[in-house]
């Protein structure tokens, strides 16, 4: 135990305190881990990916940060961004290669600056065609969308996309439901709008035609950093 690192240990632990096998922890994966590689993050041969730490915390009860070294180098380095461009927007610089992109107003109250000031090669990677200047920024809230979308993602909103018939099937959209701001993939089907995450357990909403006139589309996802 003296040569496993924080993140090795609080995976042994998670894993001595629920009881839990590595086959059942390989099984819960689908099967895209040996359990071999699970008894080497058990011991601290291996790290755990970042793209499993998700869905391992999950099962465990436990921050995936505290159980991913990668996972939680990818969160920091998140942070660091978002800092960065939060810096960029309080001293209004826009240096060349940066884009400065303005907030979605009235759409997530814990948004505390009016634009962010972006690197422009990471926003046009996550744009492809949409042009810069339809874009509006707001952070990811709630883990609905994770693991596709982590809670806290800078989302990039296309707000020229924000009518009902604008919405394509599948599309993930920013939204007011009743007034309440959230962030869901929205499926259309033949008698009612389907709004739902990507977790398994996340709760879908079921919106039938005479309700939709309370449903309104602030705008697409075009990308996140």
């Amino acid at each position: 135990m003296e040569k496993m690192d924080k993140y090795a240990r609080a995976f042994a632990e998670a894993m001595e305190r629920t009881s839990m096998r590595n086959t059942t922890v390989a099984a819960y994966l689908g099967g895209t881990v040996m359990v071999n590689n699970i008894s080497h993050w058990r011991t601290g041969r291996r790290g755990i990916p970042k793209e499993h730490a998700f869905a391992v915390g999950t099962l465990l009860n436990v921050p995936p940060e505290k159980i991913s070294k990668a996972y939680d180098q990818q969160q920091r380095a998140q942070l660091a961004l978002n800092s960065l461009a939060a810096h960029g927007a309080r001293t209004a610089v826009t240096t060349e290669g940066y884009v400065a992109i303005e907030r979605i107003e009235n759409f997530s109250p814990a948004d505390s600056v009016s634009r962010m000031v972006l690197p422009e090669l990471l926003v046009r990677r996550e744009l492809g065609m949409v042009p810069i200047e339809h874009v509006r920024w707001t952070v990811m809230q709630t883990r609905a969308m994770e693991p596709e979308i982590k809670r806290h993602a800078l989302l990039l909103v296309d707000i020229t996309a924000c009518q009902l018939s604008h919405v394509l099937d599948g599309g993930i959209y920013a939204c007011l439901l009743w007034g309440r701001p959230d962030v869901r993939r929205i499926v259309i089907r033949r008698e009612t709008w389907s709004l739902q995450g990507a977790g398994p357990d996340t709760e879908c909403v079921d919106i039938g035609e005479a309700d939709r006139e309370q449903l309104k589309i602030v705008g697409a996802v075009a990308g996140w950093l």
